[in-house]
């Protein structure tokens, strides 16, 4: 009886440390709030954008008319979920906005045509 106790604990010991007992929620990127997407307004400058939503989590160097902000958040024993928003810009002043978090006042309805042509900032889709 007294050999079962050192290894039950044993046993513990190594579940705990595999993991298998508690998963941590991770979340990445920028958590974007309905109040800051409804905030959000066509005309604002990328200033504005800026204080607004915070930086965002994709800048491209190649595309500095576009900002895109991605979150990301992962529970134990669930799929991760993820959201995305694309922030368009012209001459400093916000346009349109596309993705999962998109408020209805900056999205573009798409044509429906399947053609490709470019969007209305002028790059190809």
């Amino acid at each position: 009886m007294r050999p079962t106790l050192p290894i039950l604990l044993l046993l513990v010991t190594l579940l705990a440390g595999c993991n298998l007992l508690y998963k941590p929620e991770v979340q990445q990127g920028t958590l974007l709030t309905t109040e800051m997407l409804a905030s959000l307004k066509a005309g604002m400058t990328k200033r504005q954008v800026r204080l607004l939503l915070g930086s965002p989590s994709v800048s491209d160097s190649f595309h500095p008319e576009r900002w895109d902000y991605v979150y990301s958040l992962s529970q134990a024993g669930e799929k991760v979920t993820a959201q995305h928003l694309a922030l368009y810009f012209r001459n400093d002043a916000l346009v349109r906005a596309e993705g999962d978090l998109a408020p209805a006042a900056l999205t573009v309805p798409d044509s429906g045509n399947g053609a490709g042509g470019t969007n209305s900032i002028g790059a190809p889709r």
